[in-house]
């Protein structure tokens, strides 16, 4: 239920039960008895939706990045400038106002830095459109086993290693192919969906978690939810990966007592407490930076070193190919707005290298006194000395993000009369949800009623004055 459009309006033709009935699917769904999709499904139901917004009349330009926004000849506009990626062609659009949405990057940890551009090194995010390539090049040139590192403790580790298993078992070796999870942590976590802490996704919640009264109490609540959504699995995940271990260990008895060979099923290990140290590719094979091009795949390309946490003990395992289930960081939008020539009427400048996001009350002009007092003189306001302080950017209720002069928000008379809203990437004042589904379609129309309800004010404004 907690699809594009049902917590706003679930007669919506674009809700999950209106993609459901129209597959002629909706009975079979019911018949299941759990509430919950595959990933393949839900994606499914995206691009249903898509494209039924592109048939209504929307146009969506796929294979296209925003690379440059300026202002407009007048204050009232944007110019928003993209490139087609494929014909490398350049379009400006105009817009009165602008929603930046920019969804996550790949956050690849330091210490995988020095691997992170090699083609066989691969984030989550492109798991699904890279690793058929990837795995056909040992498919085709070597019959050996593989050993696979999938980094992290997440869900999205958790459901790669077990594509991977089924994956690695249609290449063919006379001995099993492995593949580790490598976990910071003594143990898997199960993701906490319970009913009552699955309240904080609630839009009533969004209210909730931007008026606490500071910017500590907030992070206190964040870390107290993490386990719902942050380095956690789904329980039944979980389950269905505790038993191919499980299963490993009784195959390995069975054959120890009877003195055959062992199954030739690709093996999952996790190596919990482990800390990477280093990586490094394999001395005698050189880094490919053309992503076209198959590396030599005759022995393992990767070297990782790790230290167990509790034992302090230092390892070394080397690798064919390496999997970072690492996350998202959400910053990308920083850098379109710092560079853009109205970035300043923000508070940003080209130094800028982080921003803290701070929550203005329900007055779009007036941020919470207790709020600002503690940060007044603090060195959250930074000076053009001093780039390494975050800059602090004030946000909405409503995500709009709001003008500011020398570090203070600007007056309601502030000559850049378009509206920069934010969405996706304030966790931080809007709670948990924000980066997730849970209140997108509500989320989407107290978006819409602020741009229109400004609208209409300037209107009456402009007619009261005649």
């Amino acid at each position: 239920m907690k699809d594009l459009a049902t917590l706003r309006n679930p007669q919506s033709p674009i809700t999950f039960l209106s993609y459901l009935h129209s597959q002629n699917r909706l009975v079979c769904f019911i018949n299941k008895g759990s509430t919950i999709p595959s990933r393949k499904e839900y994606a499914d139901y995206l691009s249903w939706a898509a494209q039924y917004v592109q048939n209504h009349g929307i146009d969506i330009l796929y294979g296209h990045e925003v690379i440059a926004l300026s202002r407009g000849r007048k204050t009232s506009t944007i110019n928003v400038r993209c490139q087609n990626l494929i014909t490398g062609d350049y379009r400006v659009f105009r817009a009165r106002d602008v929603i930046i949405s920019p969804g996550g990057n790949a956050q690849i940890p330091d210490s995988l830095s020095p691997i992170s551009e090699h083609p066989f090194v691969i984030h989550s995010s492109v798991y699904a459109t890279s690793i058929d390539l990837v795995l056909e090049s040992f498919r085709t040139s070597s019959n050996r086993p593989l050993h696979i590192a999938v980094i992290g403790s997440g869900q999205s580790a958790a459901e790669v290693t077990l594509d991977l298993r089924d994956r690695l078992s249609t290449i063919t070796s006379m001995y099993n192919h492995e593949i580790d999870m490598i976990v910071r942590k003594g143990s898997l976590k199960p993701s906490d969906d319970s009913p009552f802490v699955n309240e904080i996704f609630d839009p009533s919640s969004t209210d909730i978690w931007f008026n606490l009264p500071s910017e500590q109490v907030r992070a206190s609540a964040l870390k107290e939810y993490r386990t719902t959504n942050y380095g956690v699995v789904n329980p039944r995940t979980l389950e269905i990966m505790h038993e191919i271990i499980y299963n490993q260990k009784l195959d390995d008895d069975i054959a120890s007592r009877q003195s055959s060979a062992s199954l030739t099923y690709p093996r999952i290990n996790i190596r919990t407490y482990s800390s990477i140290l280093s990586t490094s590719v394999c001395s005698s094979l050189s880094l490919a930076t053309d992503r076209s091009k198959t590396p030599n795949v005759d022995g393992p390309i990767f070297s990782i070193i790790t230290q167990n946490v509790v034992s302090r003990t230092i390892s070394e395992v080397k690798y064919d190919v390496v999997i970072c289930a690492t996350g998202y960081q959400r910053s990308s939008w920083i850098n379109l707005l710092k560079e853009s020539d109205f970035g300043q009427d923000f508070g940003l400048h080209i130094g800028s290298c982080s921003v803290q996001l701070i929550p203005v009350g329900r007055h779009p002009r007036e941020a919470d006194s207790a709020e600002l007092s503690s940060r007044r003189g603090s060195s959250i306001f930074p000076s053009i000395d001093e780039n390494h302080i975050p800059v602090p950017l004030y946000l909405s209720r409503n995500y709009q993000l709001l003008p500011t002069k020398l570090g203070r928000l600007a007056s309601a008379t502030s000559p850049f009369e378009s509206r920069v809203y934010l969405q996706g990437v304030e966790e931080a004042t809007h709670g948990l949800s924000d980066t997730l589904l849970s209140v997108i379609g509500i989320r989407a129309g107290e978006v819409v009623d602020d741009i229109c309800r400004g609208r209409v004010e300037k209107v009456w404004m402009t007619e009261s004055k005649l």
